[in-house]
């Protein structure tokens, strides 16, 4: 994860909404208490990163809650929609019930945004997931995140 996350409110919240998407994969499911933890700085608020051979935690900036909340609000009510686009998305060779967790937060949370934000350019929506999944994988995750969030702007918002 680089530095310069932690300055930007708007990826600040896409960060903090894909932490709870885990959080709540991993067993905490009450959704309304993970937002407030998560509104309340108790979730997330770090990212680990690995600078010169070591592990460090770098603290980021409080992130977007108009944003936060609606990306959050926006998969809990099309979840189902999400999960099926992505099926349909990943390839059988790939397959969608092999996606590592944190990669499966980061493009549902990419493709919740679409629902939940109608004035944020396509292209900056899938470059901000794009950059995000880089910050986390080197391989083929990128290419992927990019395909997958580029198909479905174009089917959410017909680019």
């Amino acid at each position: 994860m680089t530095e310069n996350l932690s300055k930007l409110p708007f990826t600040n919240a896409r960060l903090l909404a894909i932490q709870t998407l885990y959080a709540h994969e991993t067993g905490d499911t009450d959704w309304d208490k993970l937002m407030s933890r998560a509104l309340l700085g108790e979730l997330g608020g770090q990212v680990l990163t690995e600078q010169a051979g070591s592990e460090a935690y770098i603290s980021l900036a409080p992130a977007d809650t108009g944003l936060y909340t609606r990306l959050v609000q926006s998969y809990r009510e099309h979840g189902a929609d999400i999960d099926n686009a992505l099926r349909s998305a990943i390839s059988a060779k790939i397959g969608f019930d092999r996606l590592e967790l944190t990669f499966l937060c980061i493009l549902r949370v990419g493709m919740a945004e679409f629902y939940a934000d109608a004035q944020t350019d396509a292209p900056i929506i899938v470059n901000e997931y794009v950059d995000i999944t880089q910050s986390f994988y080197d391989g083929a995750e990128i290419k992927i995140a990019n395909a997958v969030l580029d198909r479905f702007a174009k089917v959410m918002r017909g680019a």
